[in-house]
């Protein structure tokens, strides 16, 4: 009787652990907004710049790109932050400052931007914590600068 005691006791614990363990806790609960929005939400610096497959990179010396921004669960997409620093040409493909909302969240580490001047960017995070961004120009107008020296379709890479 004793043997049948202990036994019965370590199968309802045995059983007990296996129930509890298969439990699903929900995982990551952040939604992908938010899991984007910290990846991406840092100071960035310039690897390569390119316009039309042309290399730009040297009008970009110690440029940095913040994105920046508090996730809201009731505005996932935001609007959220971004500004850049450093040396960049006039005219240049970048304000010194605006907004972006997420427009589309891709596979992974991948999706689209919408800056608030209208340009969708589309952005991957590699595996090497990489960032790059593309996207076309198509009236990049900031004050000073001839839009036909930065139209075109630009691919940024930064780390």
């Amino acid at each position: 009787m004793k043997l049948l005691n202990k036994l019965t006791s370590i199968a309802t614990l045995i059983l007990v652990v296996v129930l509890l363990s298969n439990c699903d806790d929900g995982g990551d609960s952040k939604p992908p907004e938010q899991v984007q929005l910290e990846k991406l939400s840092k100071t960035w610096n310039v690897v390569s710049a390119t316009l039309d497959n042309n290399n730009r990179t040297g009008d970009f010396n110690n440029f940095k790109l913040t994105f920046s921004g508090t996730f809201n669960p009731n505005s996932p997409n935001g609007p959220y932050a971004f500004s850049v620093s450093g040396s960049r040409p006039t005219p240049s493909p970048w304000a010194a400052s605006g907004s972006w909302s997420f427009s589309a969240l891709g596979t992974g580490d991948s999706g689209t931007l919408l800056r608030d001047d209208g340009v969708a960017m589309t952005y991957s995070i590699a595996s090497n914590g990489t960032l790059t961004l593309n996207f076309t120009c198509a009236s990049c107008n900031y004050p000073g600068g001839r839009v036909d020296a930065v139209n075109g379709s630009w691919v940024f890479t930064f780390n």
